[in-house]
Parts: structure tokens; C-alpha cells; sequence
């Protein structure tokens, strides 16, 4: 994570260089932070699952440190149907009849193509901008 950081340091004391391109900096402090949060989130989920380990090892079901505390807890168990047609003829109150579904791929393309009544289309909301790595390069 180490090259990383110092990555994201490097575009900090770029874009305060004085005729710092700030926006050609800026685009990459986005990507040295997305790949800080990229190896952040893969070092936090090794230090959750050895944490998580050594807990069950040491029969531990919690503690806490100096701000934060660790509970292990079991998931609430899970209903899977091994015999859809079994359960069905036990149990047919079980099953709710589907309403109609609205197939909104399709009726976006209709909605460019002519006007439908109860339908209007939106701009799409504010730009969103999208950073990618330049192929060029």
C-alpha cells in the first residue's frame, strides 16, 4: 500500500506547484485514491478474516480495544428449497401470484423512438464524471 500512498502524496504536492496543471493533477490524485482505497479495502477484509479466525480458534466471541469492540455472531439461518414441487403441494398459501413487470430496457428504446403517452424522459441527471486509465500510454 506503501507505493500507493506515496503516489497520492506525490499529486498533493503537485497540484500546489506553482502553473500546476490542476486539473490534469487532480485526475490523478482521483486515481492514486482509488487505488489507496482498492488496496485499503483488500488489506482490511485479510486483517477481518484473520481476526475472525483466530477469534473462533481462541473461542473468543469478543473483546474490545481502546474505540472499537469485535462481536462474533452467528448468521440467522437460511430457508433453502431443495423440492420446489413438494413444498408447493404442502404448502400452497406459500406462494403470492407475481404482478406484471415492467420491462423498462424496452420502454426506454420505445421512449426515444416516439412519444408514449404516461411517459416522459428525463435528462438523465447531473454528468458523472469517468475516470479511466489512458491506453495510449
Amino acid at each position: 500500500m506503501r507505493p500507493a500512498l506515496l503516489k497520492y502524496n506525490e499529486c498533493i504536492t503537485a497540484i500546489r506547484a506553482e502553473g500546476a496543471n490542476t486539473d490534469a493533477c487532480a485526475l490523478e490524485e482521483i486515481a492514486a485514491l482509488e487505488e489507496v482505497e482498492r488496496q485499503a479495502k483488500h488489506a482490511r477484509e485479510l486483517i477481518r478474516t484473520g481476526l475472525t479466525l483466530r477469534m473462533q480458534e481462541d473461542g473468543v466471541t469478543g473483546f474490545h480495544s481502546e474505540n472499537w469492540q469485535a462481536t462474533l455472531r452467528q448468521p440467522a439461518q437460511d430457508v433453502r428449497v431443495t423440492d420446489e414441487k413438494a413444498l408447493k403441494s404442502a404448502h400452497p398459501e406459500l406462494w403470492e401470484p407475481q404482478p406484471d413487470k415492467l420491462n423498462r430496457t424496452k420502454l426506454n428504446k420505445l421512449a426515444k423512438k416516439e412519444q408514449i403517452p404516461g411517459v416522459v424522459l428525463g435528462n438523465g441527471g447531473a454528468p458523472v464524471l469517468v475516470v479511466s486509465a489512458r491506453k495510449d500510454v
